[in-house]
This record gives structure tokens, C-alpha cells and sequence, in this order.
């Protein structure tokens, strides 16, 4: 396919799946040919990260959603530059990105990660959603069908092909040797359901066998110190153990046993693929595209949100019946493979940018 100019427009406020999904996908397209740069907002600690990949990066100064400064420094740079497409993510991007494009007459397309509302991808020419389920949540909002491609995340087969580091991981964090391990990856944020992984945590404790249990908590966010203070309420520390984000999370989901996604709500867990990719069985809540990712008695085991008691009985099953665990982990791998290769889904994005600058010269 013909390289194409591109923009690639986040306004993140930490880094979590949406984020790293971009710079990954950004250093796919620049492989392919294609010129790609990326606009974050000052400040926000993406920006480092795009750099030491070694990406192009424009970090103008922000003031959110009705920012006419941004707004016409975004539809400046559009033509100037002659983008052929600008793509965005996260609401403040596709709103501001989506009216850049119109002004500059260049179409945007706008990716939505999460259960969104519609309003800030009103203007964009086309939409992905990154599941079925998020894709129906518009829908149903009234945002037309025809609209949306559904194009699952994808995760680097190859890169995850590393060296096993789990047993750095676990020296590391003053792990015991052979203790069962849990790991969970995501924003502390409410709707990643924390809490009730912290109290899953506690029932399990209370299990003689279960004596050297540990879960590593791998992510940053304003709930912090909340459950860092709830663990400790609960006699879990040492066993809940926080290691804040980390750019290195491969060697983390090596070392563990189990990855557990207890997500009240979710558009698509990237990091539930990379688990499943490097063969580890997935416990996880029944809601939005986790279904998609999770074979419930396959590839792992799904249950109810907001259910604490039913997530440490799912958690105690893989637990207690290691072969199973590990049957379920080889499934999640092939299916990881065949499902979520991340060439395949940079090939759907191509194809979209394509369709859309055919259509722009129509």
C-alpha cells in the first residue's frame, strides 16, 4: 500500500492500554512506511515514553476539550504538514482532532477504547471500536452501525518471545520460591475493581493452603493509597504487593501463575492478551470485550462483577488444579496467535486509512 502522512492524537492523563496501544501501533505504521507523528500534551508522562521509542512527538500545551488554541494549532499543522488522516484517541483527542479535520477538510478517525458516550466522536469520519461490545454501546446510543469497525487489539507475538525473567521478577520482590502467584495490570482506577481482587485476596488467605499466596498489583492511578491502606486493613500486606507502573510488564506475567482482570468495566484488556499470550489462564468479570478475549472453561474463567466470594472461588479452582491451569494457559496462547496478532490488526487500521483517503478524493 501507498505510505500515507498520518497523525496520531492522544490526550491521555497517565499511560494505560489506550496509550500504549498508540505507541506501539505508531511504530508499526513508521515499519511499514508510513510517516506518522504523534501530538500528546505537555506534561503528560506518554510524552517521555514516545520519545525513548524514538518516535516523532509534538507536545503543545493543553487545556482540554474547548481549547480553540489547540483547536486551530491542529487544523495549522493538518495543512501544513498535508496529513492524509489524523487519528485519535480518548474523548478530548477525537473531539478537538475530529473539528481540526473538518476544518482542514482531512478525515479523521477516531478509535474508542472504553463504554464511551458518543458525544466527542460525533465528528469523526469513522470510528473503531476496539470490541464488539463497545461497539454496541454506541450503537445503542444511536451512533449509525455503518459507521463503526470493530478491529480487536493486537499484542507483539515476537517481542513477547523474550528470555523467561520470572525468576528476576520474584527475586526482585522478595517472593517466595514456588509460592502461588497472582498478577493483575491496569489503572488504579474504580472500574478496574481493585477492591474486590483485594478482598478475593483475603477469603483466599483464610485457606491454610493458601498460606504463601502472593498478588502483584502493576499499575499507577489515584488509587493508590486507598488500597494500599485497604490491603493493610485487610492483614494483606506483604501479600498484595504494589510495584506501580512499570514499563517492563512481560517479566512480570512470566513469573506469575495467574492473570486476574476483575474489571467492572471494560472496552478490551490489552494486557489480558499479552497473559494469554505468553500462556497464562485468565480469571476474569463477565463484562464488555472480555467476553470476546476469554473463553469462559477454555482459555480461562469468567464471572460475575462485583463479586468478590465468586472471584476467589473461580481464583481457588486454577489454584488448586494446576494441569487445568496450565491446559487453559497453552489455549489462551494459541488463541492469542490466531485472534490477536498485532500485524493483523495494523493491517485493518491500513485498510481503514486507505478507504478514508480514497473517499477524501472523491
Amino acid at each position: 500500500m501507498e505510505p500515507l502522512r498520518l497523525l496520531q492524537y492522544i490526550t491521555p492523563s497517565q499511560i494505560g492500554g489506550a496509550e500504549v496501544h498508540v505507541a506501539t501501533l505508531a511504530e508499526k505504521l513508521r515499519e511499514r512506511g508510513h510517516d506518522v507523528t504523534v501530538i500528546c500534551p505537555r506534561g503528560r508522562p506518554l510524552v517521555p515514553e514516545l520519545v525513548a521509542r524514538g518516535l516523532p512527538v509534538r507536545a503543545p500545551r493543553s487545556t482540554g476539550k474547548l481549547d480553540p488554541v489547540t483547536l486551530g494549532r491542529l487544523s495549522y499543522w493538518l495543512r501544513r504538514d498535508r496529513i492524509q488522516v489524523i487519528h485519535t484517541h480518548l474523548s478530548t483527542a477525537s473531539l478537538l482532532g475530529s473539528l481540526a479535520g473538518r476544518l482542514a477538510g482531512v478525515p479523521s478517525l477516531a478509535t474508542v477504547h472504553g463504554l464511551n458516550t458518543r458525544t466527542c466522536f460525533n465528528y469523526s469520519r469513522a470510528i473503531i471500536a476496539v470490541s464488539n461490545a463497545v461497539k454496541q454501546h454506541l450503537v445503542a446510543q444511536g451512533m449509525p452501525a455503518d459507521l463503526i469497525t470493530v478491529v480487536h487489539n493486537g499484542v507483539d507475538l515476537r517481542a513477547l518471545s523474550r528470555p523467561d525473567a520470572s525468576a528476576s521478577v520474584r527475586a526482585e520482590w522478595g517472593l517466595p520460591e514456588g509460592a502461588p502467584l497472582l498478577i493483575t495490570v491496569g489503572r488504579l482506577v474504580p472500574t478496574k475493581g481493585h477492591r474486590d481482587l483485594l478482598q478475593a485476596l483475603s477469603i483466599l488467605a483464610r485457606d491454610p493452603r493458601w498460606q504463601e499466596l502472593r498478588l502483584l498489583v502493576v499499575g499507577a492511578g489515584p488509587l493508590l493509597l486507598p488500597l494500599q491502606r485497604e490491603a493493610e486493613q485487610m492483614n494483606l500486606a506483604g501479600r498484595a504487593v504494589f510495584c506501580g507502573f512499570r514499563r517492563d510488564v512481560p517479566p512480570f506475567l512470566q513469573a506469575a501463575d495467574i492473570f486476574v482482570l476483575p474489571s467492572v468495566q471494560e472496552g478490551l484488556s490489552l494486557s489480558a492478551l499479552e497473559a494469554m499470550a505468553l500462556g497464562k489462564p485468565v480469571v476474569a468479570c463477565r463484562v464488555g470485550g472480555t467476553t470476546e478475549v476469554v473463553v469462559d472453561g477454555e482459555t480461562g474463567l469468567l464471572v460475575a462483577p462485583g463479586r468478590p466470594a465468586e472471584l476467589a472461588r473461580a481464583l481457588e479452582r486454577l489454584l488448586a488444579h494446576p494441569e487445568e491451569a496450565r491446559a487453559m494457559g497453552a489455549a489462551g496462547r494459541r488463541r492469542a496467535q490466531q485472534a490477536f496478532d498485532l500485524e493483523q490488526m495494523v493491517t485493518k487500521i491500513e485498510a481503514i486509512y486507505h478507504r478514508l483517503t480514497s473517499r477524501s478524493l472523491m
